[in-house]
């Protein structure tokens, strides 16, 4: 909650503990059981108890990022977001080479088409047992008995900014397990890397690819799966670990049929009842890939046969249930062959298995779906800077419409009702000094009739549509007692609640204007208050005219009335004559100007603002 005090003829903004629950931001506001489990992962980022957890990566040069480019996880789930070529896959990348169980230059080599011969390196962050974030450099070396392309681990380096090391004895004794001489060790994390778009089955790599010296033609193609396909269905149906076929042992990874727990993941994903399913890994097509049986209660039908959509959540599931704790799991778009349902599912399955193994998650993506399921802390916004061409962060925290309107998906506007032009103006301002893409998913109504046709008309309207806009108030309006949590109201205590903003049953819609029943009227009422809850906030200070004065730095004397201080500063920039008071359009005109002056280095008050205002 925000007030305002006045301290020595000026006002200022201070914090009080209590917590109002109308005006608060609803970090979680999912409308399903699931979101609990986003819940409980914001806790556990702040508790530690996902650690070694990689705290930040970046980048003092990287490919087309910018130089010093840095992405913090604050959220254990976490969407890379922007257009196409804005190096989400090479950031994933960078992240899987982090731990030394895997080098970057595995997958990333300089050749004659594409010749990089610049020193890039990176450096991740994460915290050891004393509490400390250490860094850790990769670069690629060039020394004898390493191949051009390899990164490892080097001493800090000063010209990136990073701390020097410190000497053995000054070391925590906690934390000599994790440096040596002359670094800290790299963090220690499993690494699974998933690419929706290379989980392709065997069936599918033979029949849709063509093979320099082999038959290609769809007959031949046919016949080759036919002739073959019976020694897959044996490998799956007995579960072998080996199956010789011409004298060559085929299966490259055994047979396996999947636990109960992990079918029911995949059909809480897919939206389909799956009774079993089995995989096997082989090369009996020729290449290798991976052959999977499913089962219905009504079907039995191989990959071959099934959506891609299918194959690919069977291995997404498969991966995650075979991570161990504390693991690090990076994606990159998990939207291909998924429906949006699909994929909103998808995200809530990650979610339920971050919290019971503590993962990690990254995932690059473009999808409106799965970013919808997130809070702001975990979507990471990445776009071209226009001046040098390079990849830059435009925000380290974003709303989901912030994102859509990066990646141009259509966004609709959120609606925010205030009591006035000025309230309109200056959410406008904040949401502009937010940055761009905010501004354009909002819609800022102001509405005539003031606080109390707002809360009596306007708010139960719009808690019976179940509306997502928001209501910002001026603060004098803001009840003396705060506005309960309707999850600990009791039917009787529900009449009183809303009473406290001045809403009684007569304001509440009514079914077909008939009387309601006891049953209705709670429910009705308990629909207010929840939608109260989630969408009412308060500007802070008492009226707009004293929140633009502090805006601005205005020293109000104690006493003085804001409004009065506005009407003489429009009468000197109009050098109106005494007695003739100003029109309220030329007073907001005036407010309007000073609010241009507010820049985005006044972070407290703009801070309050946007937090006002977020989804």
């Amino acid at each position: 909650m925000y007030s305002w005090k006045h301290k020595s003829g000026s006002a200022n903004i201070t914090r009080k503990t209590t917590k109002v629950v109308a005006g608060g931001r609803p970090k979680f506001n999912r409308g399903n059981t699931m979101s609990t489990d986003f819940e409980k992962l914001h806790g556990m980022a702040q508790s530690g108890a996902l650690e070694p957890y990689i705290r930040h990566i970046r980048f003092p040069r990287f490919k087309n990022l910018e130089d010093g480019l840095r992405i913090e996880f604050t959220y254990p789930i976490t969407a890379l977001v922007g257009p196409n070529g804005t190096n989400k896959s090479s950031i994933l990348r960078a992240l899987q080479g982090c731990p030394d169980s895997y080098n970057i230059g595995n997958s990333w080599f300089s050749t004659s088409l594409d010749p990089d011969m610049a020193p890039n390196r990176y450096i991740h962050g994460y915290r050891v047992p004393s509490g400390s974030v250490v860094e850790v450099i990769k670069s690629r070396v060039d020394k004898a008995g390493r191949t051009e392309d390899y990164f490892e681990t080097s001493a800090p380096r000063r010209r990136d900014q990073m701390a020097v090391m410190p000497e053995r004895d000054a070391t925590p004794a906690t934390d000599q397990a994790h440096r040596n001489k002359t670094r800290w060790a790299a963090v220690k994390k499993d690494v699974h890397y998933i690419d929706f778009r290379q989980e392709l089955p065997a069936y599918d790599i033979q029949f849709y690819f063509n093979w320099r010296g082999k038959k290609n033609s769809p007959a031949d193609k046919k016949r080759m799966i036919r002739q073959r396909a019976t020694h897959v269905a044996t490998a799956l149906n007995e579960l072998e670990k080996s199956h010789d076929y011409y004298r060559k042992n085929r299966i490259l990874e055994p047979a396996e049929q999947l636990q109960q727990a992990d079918v029911d993941m995949v059909s809480e994903i897919l939206g389909r009842k799956y009774s079993s399913i089995r995989l096997v890994k082989h090369d009996l097509f020729e290449a290798e890939g991976y052959t999977a049986k499913l089962e219905t209660d009504h079907l039995s039908y191989s990959e071959a046969f099934a959506g891609s959509g299918e194959f690919a959540a069977i291995m997404l599931v498969r991966t995650l249930a075979a991570a161990k704790d504390h693991a690090l799991v990076l994606i990159d778009e998990p939207e291909v062959s998924l429906h949006p349902g699909a994929q909103r599912n998808l995200v809530r399955a990650i979610a339920k298995i971050a919290v019971s193994k503590k993962l990690q998650v990254v995932i690059a993506t473009h999808s409106p779906s799965i970013l919808e399921e997130l809070p702001p802390a975990a979507i990471k916004i990445l776009d071209f800077n226009t001046a040098s061409g390079r990849v830059q962060i435009l925000a380290q925290e974003a709303s989901p419409s912030e994102a859509f309107n990066r990646i141009g998906a259509t966004v609709n506007k959120r609606e925010i009702y205030v009591e006035d032009d000025l309230a309109a103006a200056i959410i406008e301002r904040a949401a502009k000094l937010k940055n761009y893409d905010f501004a354009q998913t909002i819609k800022v109504i102001p509405l005539v009739g003031g606080a109390q046709t707002i809360l009596t008309r306007i708010i139960p309207s719009l808690a019976v549509a179940s509306s997502n806009a928001l209501v910002i108030l001026d603060g004098d309006q803001r009840p003396a007692l705060a506005i309960r949590d309707s999850q600990t109201v009791s039917d009787a205590e529900l009449e009183a609640e809303l009473a406290k903003l001045g809403i009684g049953d007569k304001h509440i819609l009514r079914n077909g204007g008939s009387g309601d029943g006891d049953l209705e009227t709670l429910l009705r009422r308990r629909q207010v208050l929840k939608w109260i809850n989630a969408h009412l906030r308060f500007l802070p200070g008492r009226t707009p005219e004293e929140l633009l004065c502090a805006l601005i730095e205005v020293v109000v004397p104690l006493g003085a009335n804001p409004k009065g201080y506005w009407v003489k500063a429009t009468a000197r920039e109009l050098d109106s004559p005494a007695g003739e008071l100003p029109k309220a359009r030329e007073i907001l005109a005036t407010q309007q100007r000073a609010l241009a002056r507010v820049r985005g280095d006044n972070r407290y008050v703009i801070d309050i603002l946007g937090s006002l205002i977020l989804p």
